[in-house]
């Protein structure tokens, strides 16, 4: 009888922490794969080099090449969608602004920033109507050109100038595609002038004061 009892109760506990592992597995929810932030009013999961390199439409939905598409597929490769996310370095919202990218669309307020996902939006419009400003001259001599195996497209220098900065758009192109920049991730500027090639951005206009009306 003893022995009957002693062996239900291993067989009690190793069910206790088969349950209490998988319950913190639920709640750990893909954290693995993703270093988590501090942000306001709770966590953001924000992706690594490894989220960066999945297949964004394996997990969003299917909006063409329109601007809808590229907004949705650079915010999935950007934060997997999420507006409070902010990373390591302080990169905010659904499509990672820095300190400087926020001032130049006209944003002071980062708190409000992440809080708005309307605001986001705006400050993303204002981002590429500036982009495509500076770089307006590229985009002429250059769509439709093949450097360094990579065909260049207006959508394609819009999204590297989103992750490097315009100037390593052009020191790319520049250089003959000799001199490429990446990210504190360690991804190339060339690598999103491959992911988001051929996106028809036409709705947004070159402007060199577009900012965020707030």
């Amino acid at each position: 009888m003893a022995k009957r009892f002693m062996k239900m109760s291993v067989l009690l506990i190793g069910l206790t922490l088969t349950v209490t592992g998988f319950s913190n597995k639920k709640l750990e929810d893909y954290s693995s794969s993703m270093f988590i932030s501090e942000i306001v009013e709770g966590l953001a999961h924000v992706p690594t080099i490894e989220e960066i390199n999945m297949n964004f439409r394996q997990n969003g939905p299917f909006v063409g090449k329109s601007y809808l598409g590229f907004s949705n597929d650079l915010g999935l490769s950007e934060s997997s969608g999420n507006y409070k996310a902010v990373n390591r370095l302080g990169y905010a919202g659904k499509y990672q602004f820095g300190g400087s990218a926020l001032k130049w669309v006209g944003i002071k307020d980062r708190r409000r920033f992440l809080n708005s996902p309307e605001l986001q939006e705006d400050a993303l419009k204002a981002l590429i109507a500036l982009n495509k400003h500076v770089l307006r001259d590229y985009i002429a001599d250059y769509d439709g050109q093949i450097i360094n195996g990579i065909k260049v497209t207006e959508s394609g220098l819009i999204a590297a100038a989103h992750l490097g900065g315009a100037k390593n758009v052009k020191r790319f192109l520049d250089s003959n595609g000799e001199n490429v920049f990446a990210d504190a991730n360690d991804v190339p500027i060339t690598k999103y002038m491959k992911k988001f090639a051929g996106y028809d951005l036409s709705s947004v206009l070159p402007n060199p004061n577009a900012r965020v009306t707030l």
